[in-house]
């Protein structure tokens, strides 16, 4: 026995008896280790998780990508069941990370930087009409006008009340511009201008020529109180309730101080809001001029279907070679004028006052059986800047 022995311990020293290897002899050798599964990093406002699995109880190394090489920034053990997790400082430019464990690593992962929230916009400056508008060619308007009707009485050192018995005008159909409470009331800080089919006629006098009629109307102007070339001017306004009903007819509009050229419409006249109820969907904008096209010198597709029902914003803003007409701050309607026989911004580079009229109308707008014997134009503020 002891001689069978030394010659097969022999024999396997010498590798002439080789061993066979069977499944219980290879399943002995060592395993090599899976990759790292890193799943996508969660980044926070100021953080960033990184998990994943591994080999439990691995260390698992996290390393970011550093010009050529790998360096490792943060390390942990999994976990019996092979989990990870690691949170790291989120970076300020964009990176690369990886994870390495038990000798083999995962699959590259980017991280995007923080990205600092913008800065919150200056507030409009403030002055006497309120917040400023910016100007569409850069900076803020400055206030030059403001009237909230903040009283019992309208304030005569910033309106007239157009009146026939001055002026000769008359408005609409036969009505007759007067000053009364009737026709021009302000109160609750609202101004409102009525136009009234009065039961009896009565005599309109003129300077032209007086004549009898049952219509009063009302128009307030800032003619020779305030004028301004360019700029800003807006108002809040709530049209007539006879919304549908023909026979209304309301308008915010500028007009010039002077007849620098010639009678109208060579001197020129800007509509900015006006609304008639035989159309009450819309408000028109309109830029008035010798020698317009009127396809293209009135603003059609101004919807403002609660025109009547609600306070609206109804703005224009004028510059030597543009009108802009916003109504609720979005612009709905420009226009650039060519008048015939003129250069230049002419001739709208001269002063022009504001306006506000409710009258009867005319035409295909004429007052109808319908339509009741008084019709209002409700305005909250008017606004003027430069």
């Amino acid at each position: 026995m002891g001689g069978l022995k030394a010659v097969l311990t022999a024999l396997i020293c010498t590798g002439a008896l080789a061993v066979p290897v069977t499944a219980e002899t290879a399943s002995a050798a060592p395993e090599r280790a899976e990759r790292p599964v890193l799943t996508k990093p969660v980044a926070r406002s100021s953080t960033v998780v990184f998990s994943g699995r591994t080999r439990a109880r691995a260390v698992v190394r996290l390393q970011e990508r550093r010009h050529a090489s790998w360096a490792t920034v943060a390390q942990r053990r999994a976990t019996k069941k092979g989990a990870f997790k690691i949170v790291v400082a989120r970076p300020a430019t964009a990176r690369t990370y990886r994870v390495k464990a038990a000798g083999r690593v995962s699959q590259k992962r980017q991280v995007t930087p923080v990205v600092a929230p913008a800065a919150p916009a200056a507030p409009a400056p403030v002055d006497t009409c309120g917040s400023r508008p910016k100007r569409a060619e850069g900076g803020y308007y400055a206030c030059s006008f403001y009237d909230d009707f903040d009283g019992d009485t309208l304030d005569r050192s910033k309106w007239m009340v157009q009146q026939t018995a001055f002026s000769g005008m008359y408005g609409g159909s036969k009505g007759c511009y007067v000053d009364n409470d009737r026709t021009v009331q302000v109160r609750g800080g609202l101004l409102r201008l009525t136009s009234t089919i009065l039961p009896t006629e009565f005599l309109c006098r003129s300077p032209y020529g007086s004549f009898t009629t049952n219509a009063e109307v009302s128009t307030v102007a800032t003619r020779s109180k305030f004028t301004q070339t360019y700029g800003r001017f807006e108002a809040r306004l709530k049209l007539p309730a006879e919304s549908g009903i023909p026979g209304s007819h309301s308008a915010f509009w500028l007009y010039p101080q002077d007849q620098a050229y010639g009678r109208w419409p060579g001197s020129g006249e800007v509509d900015i809001a006006e609304w008639f109820s035989g159309l009450p969907a819309n408000v028109y904008p309109s830029v008035h001029y010798a020698g317009e096209d009127t396809r293209l010198s009135s603003g059609y597709n101004c919807k403002m279907p609660t025109a009547s029902t609600a306070f609206h914003n109804y703005a224009v803003e004028w510059t030597p070679k543009v009108m802009r007409f916003y109504y609720d701050g979005r612009l709905c309607y420009s226009h650039s004028w060519k008048p015939t026989g003129m250069t230049g911004a002419q001739p709208f580079d001269k002063p022009f006052y504001m306006i506000l009229t409710q009258v009867w109308g005319l035409a295909w707008n004429t007052r109808t059986a319908k339509m009741p014997d008084t019709s209002t134009l409700t305005v909250d503020w008017v606004k003027a800047w430069s």
